[in-house]
């Protein structure tokens, strides 16, 4: 798997991508497409916040598009340092269950190793099997409730 940042050029394909799982059972909220080209746009400005990376299959026949993920950068005052947080990580359904995780975070902690006090992601609450593959990875429930108010 070719794991790359994003290029003005993959917008079409990205968009495509995250309507879909924007439309499925990873999330609570629908998808805005205005606020995901905002996204794109805000990492391909040079924003430190936010990384927008395509997923790509490697075959004879060249590189085609089987994933993405959305990588935020924050900062922990419980960890005492910077923390990434995986937004959105994201596989076209032909492309489920073929290894595509476990290389994408053995890349994601190998990318930001001593950079980052740790990572976070959210799931669903009912998604329990992307819930037994995160845990694979040693990620685990945090018993807080988040709240959020966007400003509009």
């Amino acid at each position: 798997m070719i794991i790359r940042d994003m290029i003005s050029s993959d917008k079409d394909v990205f968009l495509d991508m995250s309507q879909d799982f924007y439309n499925s059972e990873a999330t609570l909220h629908g998808f805005q497409r205005k606020l995901q080209a905002q996204n794109l746009e805000a990492f391909l400005d040079g924003s430190p916040y936010v990384r927008c990376l395509m997923l790509e299959s490697e075959s004879p026949s060249g590189a085609a598009p089987i994933g993405y993920a959305l990588i935020a950068h924050s900062w922990s005052t419980e960890a005492g340092g910077p923390m990434i947080i995986l937004e959105e990580l994201y596989f076209i359904p032909e492309a489920r269950g073929k290894g595509g995780a476990k290389y994408f975070f053995q890349w994601f902690f190998e990318e930001y190793e001593g950079r980052a006090a740790g990572s976070r992601l959210e799931v669903a609450p009912d998604n329990a099997y992307v819930m037994d593959i995160y845990r694979k990875y040693g990620y685990e429930n945090l018993d807080y409730i988040q709240m959020i108010k966007i400003n509009q």
